[in-house]
């Protein structure tokens, strides 16, 4: 089969890689239709952030099951399937070994996992073996392009649920990314009343959230200065700030632009160090800001994120404007070197979304 191989850092090439014919008997032999690209990616194969080399990345998919191991029960061939991206400890371990997260079914934050796409082999290629354990089956409402983003829907539905949104809520939505657009939306979707602002220094990205958003904030790179941000009145304004860049200043400002007794929400992966300084710090603790992480979504728990994103994207068709470029497999590593420049500013950004034909 064809895959995308990043062999070293910046570096990718397509491979002929051998498939087992031996199928493990918990697994399901895929078939890739479409692969999305996570922001995720780019510092993982222009910043030497993989965990190995050689690494085929992907995460974000949706295939066809073309193959069945021997103890599978759940899945047919045919069937059309995305994939929970992390396997936990008491997927690929026996059960007597699993963490304890694991035992409380809180997958996500697995003591001991395992990742499609970035620490084990993934979805960038044309045919990928999962654990049946992971397999999560689409609904027939949802268009294949649109099945390739229910990973990342699922993710911002995690945000979603840590909110704790009241019915006038004042929201700052921190970056007008992938991840930001899907959130206005749901929130949108949900909370009627709820007063939703957005922030990015992409004119585009803004403009595209027009329909869903109370309020788009436009920051240009120099607009770091608390003075500047205070003129613009968003020093302590609003109940939630959700912070989705992964930019240390943004880490930091979103620590004064949330009120007393606000929840501040980090969702983006950090790009860098951050140290805060002492009055920072004595901020946090005079406002008794709530602070919390969210890392990836729930699946095959009390609250499951993925049947929420399923549900979304059967009833939401406007989302395919959000997928703002598509290449095949053969050129995908010119896709991603692009976004690479788009993202540290070398080239026009009217990015939101690429996904691979495959």
């Amino acid at each position: 089969m064809i895959a995308l191989s990043l062999y070293k850092n910046k570096n990718f090439k397509l491979i002929n890689k051998k498939i087992n014919n031996k199928l493990h008997p918990k697994k399901c032999r895929l078939k890739i239709i479409y692969s999305g690209i996570c922001a995720s990616d780019i510092p993982r194969a222009f910043d030497a952030m993989a965990y190995k080399y050689p690494l085929i990345m992907g995460h974000e998919f949706v295939g066809k099951i073309i193959k069945t191991g021997s103890s599978i029960n759940s899945f047919d061939e045919g069937d059309v399937v995305s994939a929970f991206p992390l396997i936990p400890c008491c997927v690929e371990n026996k059960s007597s070994s699993e963490c304890g997260n694991c035992k409380q079914k809180k997958f996500n934050l697995c003591d001991n996992y395992n990742y499609y796409g970035s620490r084990t082999d993934g979805s960038f290629c044309e045919i990928l073996d999962v654990y049946e354990w992971n397999l999560f089956k689409l609904s027939k409402k949802i268009a294949l392009e649109n099945s390739s983003i229910i990973e990342p829907t699922a993710v911002a539905y995690n945000i979603f649920n840590n909110m704790k949104i009241e019915s006038k809520s004042k929201i700052l939505i921190m970056g007008g990314g992938f991840i930001g657009q899907i959130l206005n939306r749901i929130i949108r979707k949900h909370s009627k009343k709820t007063q939703i602002h957005l922030a990015d220094r992409n004119k585009f990205k803004l403009a595209i959230s027009k329909k869903y958003i109370d309020n788009a904030i436009f920051f240009s790179k120099t607009d770091k200065n608390y003075n500047y941000l205070r003129k613009k009145k968003l020093i302590n304004k609003f109940d939630i700030v959700v912070e989705t860049t992964g930019n240390s200043t943004n880490f930091i400002n979103v620590l004064n632009f949330v009120k007393k007794d606000g929840s501040v929400l980090y969702s983006g992966n950090i790009e860098k160090d951050l140290k805060l300084s002492r009055s920072e710090v004595s901020n946090i603790l005079r406002k008794q800001i709530n602070i919390k992480g969210i890392w990836n979504s729930s699946f095959k728990s009390k609250i499951n994120d993925w049947k929420k994103a399923d549900d979304f994207l059967s009833n939401n068709v406007a989302l395919k404007n959000l997928i703002t470029h598509k290449c095949e497999l053969e050129n995908a590593g010119e896709l991603l070197g692009q976004i690479n420049k788009m993202k540290k500013g070398k080239l026009k950004n009217n990015y939101l979304k690429g996904i691979i034909k495959i």
